[in-house]
Order: structure tokens, then sequence, then C-alpha cells
């Protein structure tokens, strides 16, 4: 079987484009890098809690979950930008229930970290061992001092300055009128 090189350049692109939406999610969304951070560090914490490989799986789960309702949600706002640059009460409507799933599923999120480090003598034992090790304890402030920065300061990555003008996003324009209205 011979690998066509046209597809595997047309591959190689389409993962840097899922690659560039990511990353202007990251760059863009303070919620979404809320959401790594937070991430981030439970996922360190749960390195020193002991989860279970089960645990491991409902963990990382809910995480992707979340961060993929986040993306959406970001996906939507755009496109509800597009279709409607001024105010408009179903705009405001869509843009609010996207939110809103972001936002139940962070409330799950919470109850299911509740669920997995909800053991107090457990919880409080990881504590005094990340306290009691000086190199996990800067470790952990350096990632949450880092996270607050990330959060409101962002990253400067241009992934765009690696495509060529030919790749960029194309915008849609139907041929016809469509029926679609706000």
């Amino acid at each position: 079987m011979m690998i066509n090189l046209s597809e595997l350049r047309s591959l190689k692109k389409s993962f840097l484009f899922a690659i560039r939406g990511l990353i202007y999610c990251i760059k863009n969304e303070r919620n979404m890098r809320i959401h790594i951070v937070v991430a981030a560090n439970v996922i360190l914490f749960s390195i020193f809690f002991d989860l279970t490989r089960i645990e491991y799986a409902l963990l990382f789960l809910i995480i992707g979950l979340v961060l993929l309702c986040e993306t959406i949600n970001t996906a939507i706002e755009a496109l509800v930008n597009l279709g409607a640059p001024s105010y408009h009460s179903l705009a405001r409507i869509a843009k609010d229930v996207a939110a809103g799933a972001v936002l139940l599923v962070s409330v799950i999120s919470v109850a299911v970290a509740i669920v997995l480090f909800g053991h107090p003598n457990k919880l409080f034992d990881t504590l005094i061992k990340i306290v009691n090790n000086p190199m996990l304890f800067l470790l952990f402030l350096l990632l949450i001092g880092g996270g607050i920065v990330f959060i409101f300061k962002g990253f400067k990555l241009n992934l765009t300055k690696k495509m060529k003008k030919t790749e960029e996003v194309k915008i849609y324009k139907p041929k016809k009128k469509s029926n679609f209205k706000f």
C-alpha cells in the first residue's frame, strides 16, 4: 500500500487547523485558561493522592469534558457573533445557553472532585506530604502563581505564521440567499 503524500499533507493541515483552534480558544478565552490551570493543579495533586486507575479515568474524562464544553462554547459564540453583529435576544439566548452548559459541566466536575478527593484523612495526609517537602511545596506555589499570571495575561503563540496565506480560514459565503435569520 502506497502512502499518498497529498493525503498526508491534508491530514497535517487538518491537525494544524485543529491546533490553531485550540490555541485561539486558550489565547482569547480567560475561562479556558482558568479550566486549564485548575486541571493542571488537580492532576498534580492527584499524583500524591494515590488515585486508582478508574479514578484517574474519571478525573481525565471530566477534565476533558469541561475543556470540550469550553471550546464548543467559544465556537458557538464566534458563530453567533458572525450571524448577529448587533444585539439580538436570540443571539443572547444562544450564548447564554452555551455558557450555561459549561457552567453545568464545571459544577459536575466539582462534584466529581468531592467524590474523588473527599476523604478527610487522606486529604490531610496528602497536604502534609506536600507542605513537608520543600520542592513539592515550591512546585505547587509556582504552579499556582504561574497559573494566575497565565489566566490574566495568557500567552503569545502564533501558529498562523507557520501556515501559508492560502491556508488561512476561509469565510463561507452562500451563493444564494439563506433562510437563516435571527
